[in-house]
């Protein structure tokens, strides 16, 4: 079998009219694509099974195809290729059967060139959205187990390794981090991974109590002990007994809370508010905190003995402004996550939309990337977000990258033209800058950009880089 380029994505037209073939290839014609050409079901699946398209366009108007029933036959043999279904006779009929048997699309063959550089686009964003998930979901899940959490940043594999040497224990962990970088999700992959993943796991947000509240949550009251105090009741500790307790954003109690929590992390043992009965409890603490609970301790508004009994394997998450390749992955995986759940197709993203976001430092964090790809699927469904669509936030600062200041506009040329060049442009942009941090190491500089030594080499060709000049 030849060698794949990985470089360019590859079209299958399945159609037995030659000159419907030959329109496809006029229209979509345009150097990063390689057009595959089959006229029969059989030479389709042959095609499949050597050349492994990207997308699969497949006629629904010949009858020895069996209709839109050629559509099922596609995904049978490309599960994850998105098939558009085209027709040169379009009815309501065919579209309901061919978006029933799979079709990402219902396209009539006479299209402009615009509504077919818009599908293909489409298609062709979703199929390597798909194949990116996929590969950053395997390589995690292989080496950690982590089937929910996607990165290709070195730092948080380092957090990656951390919470693995970690969760089999019982030792105390403090996850520390700016708001929105995934404390609470981190803390649930400890739980998930340790001895006591079945028992009960037991979340509480510090910051949202007032002190004595707080303690009445924490460790319970008796009946009485304060007004409005009407029954006895159980606090978080012992709900967790025998499990975990999420102590988050800790940095937030008083004085008085950390004196008691320090007991209780020191003995095990407490009394309920109002209460004089002794309890024993066996609970793994999991704490987590924005502030800088040194800077704290030094101003005297955490306990030092307090910090130093939380502080026994301490796990720092990045802000995402220091590990922006993962923006794009992780925008990809919020977009189709929130589609999926509202029904609708997110919207393509631009390549000067998506430089720009990954320029933006992001100071919400994972939050608010999340937050603003609901936004925009809400409001750009089935569209496309282009540049001018983005709030002022991003478009007005956020950060200097190699990529900013590196795209410009020919005019004279078409929209695809321009987006191509952009996403060459910052795609060597991308390369060069992991080669420059690496030190020219070609297999670190794999690692680093989630991609094959193969992938590497590839781009290396394309954009006429050599690695040695960065050593």
């Amino acid at each position: 079998m030849e060698p794949v380029n990985e470089a360019i994505s590859r079209i299958l037209i399945l159609h037995a009219d030659p000159l419907v073939q030959r329109r496809l290839q006029v229209m979509l014609r345009r150097p990063e694509y390689e057009i595959l050409l089959a006229s029969t079901v059989a030479d389709a699946v042959e095609v499949i099974q050597s050349s492994n398209p990207d997308i699969i366009l497949a006629g629904v108007d010949t009858p020895a195809f069996g209709g839109s029933r050629v559509i099922g036959v596609m995904k049978s043999h490309a599960v994850r290729v998105p098939v558009i279904a085209i027709d040169s006779a379009p009815s309501v009929g065919h579209a309901v059967e061919a978006m029933r048997d799979g079709a990402e699309n219902y396209v009539r063959c006479e299209a402009r060139y615009g509504v077919w550089g818009e599908v293909v686009e489409r298609a062709l964003n979703e199929s390597n959205s798909t194949k990116e998930l996929e590969g950053a979901r395997r390589r995690i899940n292989d080496r950690y187990g982590f089937s929910q959490m996607l990165t290709r940043s070195p730092a948080m594999l380092r957090v990656f390794d951390a919470i693995r040497a970690v969760a089999p224990t019982n030792a105390t962990v403090l996850i520390l981090g700016e708001t929105g970088t995934g404390k609470e999700l981190v803390s649930r992959a400890i739980v998930a991974r340790s001895k006591r993943a079945s028992s009960p796991f037991v979340t509480v947000n510090c910051g949202a109590f007032s002190e004595s509240l707080l303690e009445s949550e924490l460790f319970g009251h008796e009946r009485g002990s304060f007004t409005g105090a009407v029954s006895k009741r159980e606090g978080l500790f012992e709900m967790a007994n025998g499990g975990t307790l999420f102590l988050d954003e800790l940095g937030e109690t008083s004085l008085s809370v950390q004196v008691n929590l320090l007991r209780v992390l020191e003995s095990m043992t407490f009394r309920r508010v109002g209460g004089r009965e002794e309890i024993n409890v066996d609970v793994r603490i999991v704490a987590a905190t924005h502030v800088g609970l040194e800077a704290s301790v030094a101003k005297g508004e955490f306990r030092e003995d307090l910090f130093y009994r939380l502080n026994v394997f301490p796990i720092h998450l990045p802000p995402l402004r220091d590990r922006r390749e993962d923006i794009p992955l992780l925008m990809r995986y919020f977009l189709d996550e929130i589609g999926r759940k509202n029904e609708v197709d997110p919207p393509v993203v631009s390549a000067e939309a998506m430089e720009r976001i990954v320029a933006y430092d992001w100071p919400g964090n994972v939050r608010q990337l999340r937050a603003y790809c609901e936004r925009w699927v809400i409001a750009f469904r089935s569209g496309r977000l282009a540049e001018s669509d983005l709030p002022q936030d991003i478009l007005g600062g956020g950060g200097v990258t190699a990529f900013r200041g590196s795209t410009y506009i020919d005019e004279k040329q078409t929209m695809p033209q321009n987006v191509m060049r952009t996403t060459r442009t910052v795609e060597r942009a991308y390369v060069v800058s992991v080669l420059r941090q690496c030190g020219g190491n070609i297999e670190a500089a794999a690692k680093r950009a989630g991609v094959s030594r193969r992938t590497l080499y590839t781009k290396f060709k394309q954009y006429n880089i050599d690695p040695d000049e960065f050593r």
